[in-house]
């Protein structure tokens, strides 16, 4: 069995041959060498790697002909009991282009069980280094912040009126994104062509584009001057804006704030409560989550 300790290592593994068995897919007896490596991880009190991960990988030696690479298999785990080479058949994933590849928390131990399968001969090098995910980083910041200021936040009118007026515009663009495709020459059949316009160009051009077509199309119905486009444009603009946010205000006032001005007591706790869910989720997404351990 070989060891990888550190948080960067190589061990160049050689499969040794245990036995013969029977394949049920081509009825003859092929020779079977398998071997383990263990990949340790560090010390909880090693702060340091709250936010990193373990990326195993493995690579066939020079001498393996590429096309013997499907009959080298591996199995990652996490549990010590599993007989050698015993993973179920599922579990065994075979390199691809010349490459496998795995990860693990730097809190955990695995093992990395190797087959050959076949008259494969030489070694394979696995490789463990310790990599930074700085996003992982930032998940944890955003989510004490949110965490430290949801009983802040949630009693704040202000959060609520600037919030409900920006999903009061967006609802209203969305409103009249598809009710506004009945006077575009090609009607809502074309709802799937800007959709895939829209993923390739991304959403602001989409929206830019699908726009100008709405107010070109106004002013065609209406028999206005294409010199009129950026007034209508900017007039249309501000429409949106205003409307959205007088939905947005009157939301706010309908079902948030309370009679003294203040944020009614059952929203507040309601958006508190679920600002720290969010922001638990998000602390939980710091630390890497290995999968499952194979069953026996």
């Amino acid at each position: 069995m070989g060891f990888c300790t550190r948080s960067t290592a190589i061990v160049d593994v050689s499969p040794v041959s245990l036995e013969e068995y029977s394949s049920a897919t081509r009825g003859s007896k092929d020779a079977l060498k398998c071997e383990r490596v263990r990949v340790s991880g560090v010390s909880r009190f090693k702060l340091g790697s709250y936010a990193n991960v373990f990326r195993i990988t493995l690579a066939p030696s020079a001498d393996i002909s590429e096309r013997l690479h499907s009959r080298i298999v591996i199995c990652f785990h996490q549990n010590a009991s599993l007989g050698l080479c015993q993973c179920q058949k599922d579990d065994w994933k075979s390199v691809q282009k010349g490459l496998w590849s795995s990860a693990m928390s730097p809190y955990r131990y695995g093992f990395v069980d190797v087959k050959f399968v076949g008259d494969v001969s030489g070694s394979v090098s696995v490789t463990v280094d310790e990599e930074a995910q700085v996003w992982r980083f930032l998940f944890l910041a955003l989510g004490f912040f949110l965490l430290l200021l949801a009983p802040v936040i949630s009693s704040w009118v202000p959060f609520y009126y600037s919030s409900s007026m920006a999903v009061g515009v967006l609802l209203v663009i969305v409103i009249l994104l598809f009710q506004g495709m009945k006077l575009l020459p090609t009607g809502r059949k074309n709802v799937f062509y800007l959709t895939i316009y829209g993923s390739v160009l991304g959403a602001g051009s989409y929206l830019l584009h699908y726009f100008s077509m709405l107010v070109n199309s106004l002013l065609v119905n209406f028999g206005m001057s294409e010199d009129m486009h950026y007034p209508v444009s900017a007039l249309l603009l501000v429409g949106i804006i205003i409307l959205g946010g007088a939905l947005g205000y009157w939301l706010v006032r309908k079902f948030v704030i309370s009679e003294d001005g203040s944020v009614d007591s059952g929203i507040a706790g309601f958006v508190k409560w679920a600002m720290r869910l969010v922001a638990v989720t998000f602390i939980f997404q710091v630390v890497y989550s290995p999968p499952p351990t194979p069953n026996i």
